[in-house]
């Protein structure tokens, strides 16, 4: 699959086929997406060494759930504020940490509109692409990488018929991959 070719086409579909997804489907997704995101490597620690808060996934399920977003809203703005890219000792997030971050502050969002979802789902294909552009083995992320884009389609026609997601979808579907460091 060349990515870049159909990654278009994706994001429209997902945009189009997002809109109609009512809130406690958006707050479905999300949480299903975290079960992705959260078997990335160092997930909590680069959440702690960037955002500087501790994760508890049970908690902050619970809180995309109620929409109590605010702490982690203020740790993200705190973090970019501090940020002084010209510093010298700035340390650039490595690909993963960003997509790790990049994500975090998509899930806590505000879900009224399906807008931040969009990114998450690409942020996954983003990723399974890094792990075929760089691991040893790019066979296996391709081929995981063209039944995922399959997946995200089959999401939105459960979103469609109305559907609340399974919030454990996405971590019994990556259960068995190893995301390395790279």
């Amino acid at each position: 699959m060349d990515i870049v070719k159909h990654i278009s086409q994706h994001t429209r579909n997902l945009i189009e086929g997002l809109v109609p997804s009512s809130l406690e489907q958006r707050k479905s997704l999300v949480i299903a997406l975290l079960g992705f995101y959260s078997q990335l490597p160092n997930f909590k620690g680069t959440l702690n060494q960037y955002l500087h808060i501790n994760i508890n996934k049970r908690q902050l399920i619970s809180d995309i759930r109620t929409g109590h977003l605010q702490i982690y809203l203020e740790a993200i703005e705190k973090s970019n504020a501090d940020a002084d890219v010209y510093a010298d000792n700035y340390e650039e997030p490595e690909p993963i940490e960003l997509l790790i971050l990049d994500a975090f502050a998509g899930m806590t969002s505000d879900l009224k509109f399906s807008t931040p979802l969009v990114p998450l789902l690409i942020g996954i294909i983003d990723t399974l692409d890094y792990y075929e552009n760089f691991s040893n083995r790019p066979e296996f992320w391709h081929q995981l990488l063209e039944k995922e884009v399959q997946f995200q389609n089959e999401i939105l026609i459960q979103l469609r018929s109305g559907l609340i997601l399974q919030a454990s979808m996405y971590e019994k579907r990556y259960e068995h991959v190893k995301f390395n460091q790279l």
